[in-house]
């Protein structure tokens, strides 16, 4: 025993000793340590019914006070309503054996505190134990004390759990990468998030390390045993989706500044597509003016110089107004494809304005191009005309003229280049993406128009195209070092466009290679086109000048030359065979080409199918000849035997008229010697009988034909007679 209270008594030096170090707020400096751990007790005990600390004695004799100290950190472990029924020892008891388990060593039994006055500095040394091994509030404030951890507990379920939320909701709203394309509605996306990342980010991650100092100050509660924490309100689970959402922070911002600056690009197209129409629209005004102006000039007759003025400047204003318009369908077709969500009204304006200048260009034409036109069309008449039966008409040669008046020049534009797409923009960006759009617009324009353009229907148009066409190959041939500098610039766009210019120069590579392999196909089929016509046209000639030198040709009587017409024909004939095979060299060379699916397919069927035709009639035209001649051989040969017989019945009638004349006086002896010499005459005349009654006989056969002369008469029929009354002759005999 007396060990025992030796032993306490040190151990209660000691105890006054570090009480000294104990922190109550509220102490003042001049308290003693002895005071302080009293002025603590009786804080830490404040408000529990029965319990009254004033002493370290008598106070805790019933256990009451032990206890209330023991519920105040660990309530869970004691219940204040069974203290008060319990005796003295028991609560004793359950005191020194609950703080034994939270860490206190024993260092009192029931029986010695069950006592009117207990050792004053064991019980010292006990509560001392107590202060030592329970949470306490550090010298300084910066703690929380026992009768605070329910409500800072509470406070810190709430507010984590509200940042939890918050941090959620944001993190899913951050994921939404759809973007508007409302350029106002990104704008203030934009700003909005531009507010969220500089003002409510840093109040929350205020908000953030509150939180995480307050669980800091309750860790030490949590190991102690007073609260547990539920899982998922650690701070660290609150770090991790802090981290998500400024992951998606990341993500949103990498997402929005590009279509920020890409917008900030288009506006700016945009703007510049609208101060360039009010431009265009200045321009074609002032040509409306001038044209009226024109004809008021032609209305009253004045001089010829100032119309000539008014001419060059309607013209040179619908030329910048063609110049405006291109860039302006070319900065129209960057919108477009960058889905510029006011693209489609832009587009209506431009088309008013490229209509407007179609219909001044019309009311130029009509004030300025009359005699050109005119001229243009007669000379075109000289030179297409083709005898016999390929003759043109009128109506074709002004609808071909009209044509040719409409060369390749009026819609083959060369596409502007990169300095001068950069001249006209406002960053180097712009520039870039603007000559990658000018390429590709100038790529697919003429794509359509080589897939609509015309073929020619007659050899002057197929040259024509084909003139016109060598100049767009060359165009699309020259376009390659276009295309590889546009490439070469790719890894100078930022990074919010160069995804879009490189899908641009992806299109346009691929558009390019069928512009080519189009305009190839093009200039092949146009040259066997211009070969097949060429060598048509040649042989369609010619059968129309020998169709022609035919029908001119004089098979009459007013020709008699026989051999002239017999070696006309041979040659004629001579001829028409070797145009014969190049006729067939044509047709299967239509066949050929028709089979390969020409795309001039018809020209080359009608071309085709006139030379046959042609050369069928021209053969034709050569059996009539071969019969006319023999016919006129016939012809010629019945009239010079019918001059022969005229000539000899005419000289024998004058003989037989000189050599018979007799009268009443004439002696017997004379008349018997002139009946025997009249048998030889009569003789003559037996034999030349059959000869006219041939004849008259052929007279029926025989066809005259009709001069080449209109001039020259032909009686519908001419008789065929005898030349002499053969009758009478045989009447005299």
């Amino acid at each position: 025993s007396s060990v025992v209270s030796e032993l306490l008594h040190v151990a209660g030096l000691r105890a006054v000793l570090e009480i000294s170090e104990i922190y109550v707020s509220g102490e003042s400096g001049d308290m003693t340590a002895k005071e302080k751990l009293l002025l603590w007790t009786q804080k830490l005990t404040e408000g529990y019914p029965g319990v009254k600390c004033t002493n370290f004695t008598s106070s805790w004799s019933d256990g009451h006070m032990f206890n209330a100290i023991l519920h105040r950190y660990r309530p869970d472990l004691i219940d204040m309503s069974r203290v008060i029924q319990q005796s003295n020892r028991e609560n004793l008891e359950q005191a020194f054996a609950i703080a034994e388990s939270l860490g206190v060593t024993r260092l009192l039994d029931p029986e010695d505190v069950d006592v009117p006055s207990p050792d004053e500095k064991s019980v010292i040394t006990y509560v001392s134990s107590i202060y030592d091994a329970f949470p306490k509030v550090p010298e300084g404030g910066q703690g929380i004390g026992a009768h605070e951890v329910d409500q800072k507990w509470i406070e810190y379920q709430n507010r984590i759990s509200i940042l939890f939320q918050w941090i959620r909701q944001e993190t899913s709203r951050m994921a939404d990468k759809s973007l508007p394309q409302n350029p106002v509605e990104l704008k203030a996306l934009y700003n909005e998030y531009v507010h969220f990342k500089e003002t409510e980010i840093p109040l929350k991650e205020v908000e953030k390390a509150e939180v995480e100092h307050l669980y800091k100050m309750l860790e030490v509660w949590m190991e102690f045993g007073r609260i547990k924490l539920p899982q998922g309100l650690h701070p660290n689970d609150l770090e991790e989706e802090w981290g998500k959402l400024i992951l998606e922070m990341l993500e949103r911002e990498k997402a929005l500044r590009p279509a920020v600056e890409r917008l900030e690009l288009l506006l700016q197209i945009a703007n510049k597509i609208q101060n360039g129409a009010l431009n265009c629209e200045e321009k074609l005004t002032l040509a409306k003016n001038t044209l009226q102006a024109v004809s008021l000039c032609s209305s009253i007759s004045l001089h010829a110089g100032l119309s000539s003025q008014y001419e060059q400047d309607v013209e040179m204003y619908l030329q910048d107004s063609d110049v405006m318009i291109r860039q302006l369908q070319a900065d129209t077709h960057i919108l477009r494809a960058e889905r510029y969500y006011q693209v489609e009204q832009l587009a209506f304006r431009i088309t008013c304005l490229q209509e407007e200048l179609v219909v001044l260009r019309q009311d130029s034409a009509n004030l300025y191009r009359k005699d050109h036109f005119a001229s243009s069309t007669t000379s075109l008449k000289n030179e297409l005309q083709v005898p016999g039966h390929f003759k043109l008409e009128t109506r074709s040669l002004t609808r071909r003229a009209e044509t040719t008046l409409g060369s390749s020049e009026s819609w083959l534009w060369k596409p502007l280049s990169r300095t001068e797409l950069l001249a006209i923009s406002s960053s180097e960006d712009e520039g870039n993406l603007r000559f990658a759009y000018e390429l590709l617009s100038w790529v697919e324009e003429t794509q359509v128009k080589l897939e609509r353009a015309e073929w020619g229907t007659d050899l002057p148009s197929v040259e024509k195209q084909l003139e016109a066409h060598h100049l767009v190959h060359c165009t699309v041939e020259e376009l390659q070092d276009n295309l590889r500098e546009a490439r070469l610039y790719e890894s100078k766009i930022s990074p919010g466009l160069q995804s879009s210019y490189s899908e641009t120069l992806s299109k346009l590579e691929n558009q390019y290679c069928k512009l080519l392999e189009t305009s190839s196909s093009r200039l092949q089929s146009l040259r066997s086109l211009h070969a097949f016509v060429s060598q048509a046209t040649s042989v369609l000639i010619w059968l129309n000048e020998r169709e022609e030198e035919e029908m001119a040709f004089d098979l009459s009587e007013q020709n008699p030359n026989i051999g002239v017409k017999k070696g006309y024909f041979t040659d004629l004939k001579a001829e028409l065979e070797q145009k014969r095979l190049i006729v067939c060299t044509l047709e299967d060379t239509a066949k050929r080409l028709s089979l390969e699916n020409h795309p001039a397919k018809q020209t080359l069927e009608a071309y085709n199918t006139a030379a046959q035709t042609q050369w069928q009639w021209v053969y034709h035209l050569c059996d009539c000849i071969e019969q006319h001649i023999r016919d006129n051989m016939a012809y010629f040969q019945f009239f010079h035997e019918v001059q022969e017989s005229e000539s000899f019945l005419i000289r024998l009638q004058d003989s037989i008229k000189r050599k018979y004349t007799c009268d009443c006086k004439s002696r017997l002896s004379r008349l018997e010697d002139l009946l025997q010499d009249s048998m030889d005459e009569k003789e003559q005349l037996i034999q030349y009988k059959s000869s006219v009654a041939s004849l008259v006989g052929r007279a029926k056969f025989i066809v005259q034909l009709k001069p080449r002369n209109p001039d020259y008469a032909v009686d519908a029929a001419i008789p065929i007679r005898a030349m002499c009354d053969y009758r009478q002759i045989e009447v005299i005999c």
